[in-house]
């Protein structure tokens, strides 16, 4: 039976995590626009979708299409022009605690341990400055190293680590301070193929386990439909929103699932949205 405390615990509140009664992101009729030295650049138009509490939704489509933006704005890291954003019923913005960001390179501070860098937002928050308190957040830093599979590596210094090993410690950092929703931007666009498809495992596998919210920025098709409960799929810049597709596959979600049928189905909806509106796009300028 699994001990009530700890990590471990967090897979009882999954269920309860996805019932609540607002979304956990929403976004309505969305808008930005950038003010460049050629003029003013259309990054976003009229997006609109949300995110359920307990949810994975990733955005795809191609580069420009205002993913990042999107996500940025969602972080309270950018001002937006029109529309309305939302976090747990209230207005986005920086610097919330119950909100945590990765971006697709790890920022691991070279002159600190994996465990010193997983505990730096404690300190940040200043969450680790009373001695029972500090001994707590210890214990969860180890057990995420754990969790991540860095145990061992505890004291290692990232430039010790292989590329996927500090995307691992750059996790355990972005959960130690219990954010309820996870903003992740291409977090393993840098990695080789077989790091990457181990990755995707550890997220799918720590997302079913802790039951966090997740919106997930990338290029990658097949990521998106293996990771997520729902893809948003936009088009070109501006960016809007095409479709939005339930990915219907069962959890826990197994890495041979994306060579069966299913997931090749789905992947091949999306991409072909994508391409049929890129081609309307390119005749239409024509």
């Amino acid at each position: 039976m699994a001990n009530s405390t700890g990590v471990e615990a967090e897979q009882d509140a999954v269920s309860a995590a996805r019932t609540g009664s607002s979304p956990a992101i929403e976004i309505k009729d969305l808008g930005k626009i950038y003010q460049t030295r050629h003029g003013a650049v259309e990054a976003v138009r009229s997006a609109t979708f949300s995110v359920d509490r307990g949810e994975f939704v990733s955005l795809v489509g191609p580069s420009g299409c205002g993913k990042s933006t999107i996500l940025h704005i969602v972080a309270g890291l950018l001002e937006f022009e029109g529309g309305e954003v939302r976090m747990a019923g209230k207005p986005a913005n920086a610097g919330r605690r119950d909100v945590g960001i990765m971006l697709q390179r790890p920022v691991l501070f070279p002159w600190r341990t994996v465990t010193q860098n997983v505990l730096l937002p404690t300190r940040v928050f200043k969450i680790d400055r009373r001695g029972e308190q500090r001994e707590a957040v210890r214990r969860r830093a180890a057990e995420l190293i754990k969790l991540v599979g860095l145990e061992g590596f505890e004291e290692k210094y990232p430039w010790e680590l292989s590329g996927g090993m500090q995307q691992r410690a750059s996790l355990a950092r972005l959960l130690v301070f219990e954010p309820e929703i996870l903003l992740m931007d291409e977090p393993f666009a840098a990695l080789d193929e077989f790091t990457r498809e181990r990755l995707n495992s550890e997220l799918a596998r720590l997302h079913e386990q802790l039951g966090r919210t997740v919106l997930y920025v990338t290029h990658n098709i097949q990521e998106a439909v293996f990771l997520s409960d729902r893809v948003v799929v936009m088009k070109p810049r501006p960016g809007e929103v095409l479709e939005i597709v339930d990915i219907p596959l069962e959890r826990p979600r197994r890495i041979e699932m994306v060579a069966e049928t299913e997931t090749a189905a789905l992947v091949a909806r999306i991409r072909r949205k994508l391409g049929f509106e890129q081609e309307e796009a390119t005749h239409g300028d024509g």
